[in-house]
C-alpha cells in the first residue's frame, strides 16, 4: 500500500520530464520507504534512474507486503507520457494551489493520481504492467575498476551538449588528463562533417571541483596518461535535459568502458505563481502558496543517476589521433569554433551564483547514489 501527497507539481513535471529523451512509453517505477524512482532502460545501450525522494511529499506512506527485508519495495510500469501529460496540465491552474494525491495498492491494481484544488477534486487511473526484472549486467560500473572520475558543473556540460548539437555531432569522445601540477585537462570532442571539434572545460575549481585518473583499481592515481572514451551522441545527448537542472555532475568511468553520469538537482524553491494584473488573489491564497511552494529544508532534490556503454573500444591508431588533436594547435577555422564555444560556457557560469564549497568538505565525497 502507497499513498502521498504534495504540492510540488512544477518540481515533478521538471524532474519527469528528463526522462522523455529516453523514451515516451513505459516506465519501470519502483516504490519504497525511501521514494519513488524511476527507471528507463533504452535497447540495453543507457540507463536512466531518477529518484524523487520522500521528502517532497507533505505526506508519505508506505506499507510492504513483501516478506523479507531485501524486497521490501514495489513494481510497477506505466506510461510515463500519460503521467506527465497530466501533471503539466494541472499544473497550468495559476489561480489556485493544486495538491496531488498519489497512490498504489499493489499488483493488479492502477497508478492513481487524484488532484485537488478549492473548487473540483479530479481522479485519474492509469493501467499498470507486469515487467520482468531488468538484466542491468551490462550497465552496471565496476566500482573496484574505476579508471576516470571527475566532479562537474552541470551548466557547462549543458552548454557543451547544446553546442555539438547545433554542429550535428554524430560522435563524441571524452577526453582527460591529470597532471601533478593540478592543470587539468577535460574536454569532449566531436566529430561530425565539420571534422574533429573540442570543447576543452577551463581547469579552475568553480567549474572542474575534481578530476582524477586512476590504474584499474579505483585507488591509484596516476598523471599523464589520458582516458578517452568513445560514445554515440544519439545516446549521449539524452542526458541534456537532466544537465539543465544540475547543480552537479559526477562522471566516472570503469575499464570496462561503463560510464556513470550521476546528476543532482539543487533546486532551493518553485517560484510561486504570479498575478496575471486582472486579478489580485487574496491574501489567505498568497501566504499559503508562499508557505506551501518552498520545497522542503531537507530535500535532497532531483537525483539522477545514468549509465551508458562505450560505442566500441578504440585502437592504438584512433587514441593517437585524439591525443594528437588535443595537443597539437588547432586550424583557424577549429580556433573560432572552439573559442565560440567556450565564450558560450563562460556566459553561462557568470548568470549563476558564484561557486560555493565548504572547504572542511573532502573532495572524495560522491553525489549520492542510489542504484
Amino acid at each position: 500500500m502507497f499513498s502521498a501527497s504534495t504540492v510540488h507539481l512544477e518540481h515533478i513535471t521538471t524532474a519527469l520530464g528528463c526522462l522523455t529523451p529516453f523514451g515516451k512509453d513505459d516506465v519501470v517505477v519502483y516504490i519504497d520507504a525511501d521514494g519513488l524512482s524511476f527507471v528507463k532502460d533504452s535497447n540495453g545501450v543507457i540507463r536512466i534512474s531518477l529518484l524523487l525522494a520522500k521528502e517532497l511529499f507533505v505526506s508519505y506512506s508506505y506499507e510492504s507486503r513483501a516478506s523479507e527485508v531485501q524486497n521490501d519495495y514495489m513494481k510497477l510500469c506505466v506510461k510515463i507520457n500519460h503521467i506527465l501529460d497530466s501533471v503539466s496540465v494541472v499544473n497550468k491552474n495559476l489561480d489556485d494551489i493544486v495538491e496531488c494525491i498519489l497512490s498504489y495498492e499493489g499488483d493488479g491494481s492502477p497508478f492513481v493520481l487524484t488532484f485537488d484544488d478549492s473548487m473540483i477534486s479530479e481522479r485519474v487511473e492509469y493501467s499498470t504492467f507486469m515487467v520482468r526484472d531488468m538484466d542491468a549486467s551490462g550497465l552496471e560500473l565496476d566500482r573496484e575498476h574505476i579508471i576516470f572520475e571527475c566532479i562537474l558543473k552541470g551548466d557547462v556540460m549543458y552548454a557543451a551538449l547544446r553546442d555539438f548539437k547545433e554542429i550535428g555531432c554524430k560522435d563524441v569522445y571524452l577526453y582527460a588528463n591529470a597532471t601533478r601540477n593540478g592543470e587539468n585537462t577535460l574536454a569532449f570532442i566531436s566529430r561530425s562533417q565539420l571534422g574533429l571539434s573540442k570543447i576543452k572545460f577551463p581547469s579552475n575549481r568553480t567549474v572542474i571541483e575534481k578530476l582524477e585518473i586512476y590504474e584499474n583499481d579505483s585507488q591509484t592515481r596516476c598523471f599523464g596518461v589520458p582516458v578517452i572514451g568513445y560514445f554515440n551522441f544519439s545516446s549521449f545527448d539524452k542526458i541534456r535535459m537532466s544537465t539543465k537542472i544540475a547543480s552537479k555532475i559526477l562522471l566516472r568511468m570503469d575499464v570496462h568502458g561503463i560510464l556513470s553520469v550521476n546528476i543532482l538537482s539543487h533546486t532551493d524553491s518553485v517560484v510561486a505563481p504570479e498575478s496575471n494584473g486582472s486579478t489580485k488573489p487574496s491574501t489567505t491564497l498568497a501566504s499559503k502558496s508562499s508557505s506551501m511552494m518552498q520545497l522542503p529544508k531537507d530535500y535532497p532534490g532531483i537525483v539522477i543517476d545514468v549509465c551508458m556503454v562505450e560505442k566500441e573500444a578504440l585502437d592504438d591508431l584512433a587514441q593517437e589521433e585524439l591525443i594528437s588533436f588535443m595537443n597539437d594547435n588547432p586550424t583557424n577555422s577549429q580556433q573560432v569554433r572552439n573559442n565560440e564555444i567556450l565564450q558560450d560556457i563562460d556566459k553561462e557560469s557568470s548568470q549563476l551564483p558564484p561557486h560555493k564549497s565548504d572547504t572542511s568538505a573532502p573532495l572524495e565525497d560522491d553525489i549520492p547514489i542510489f542504484f
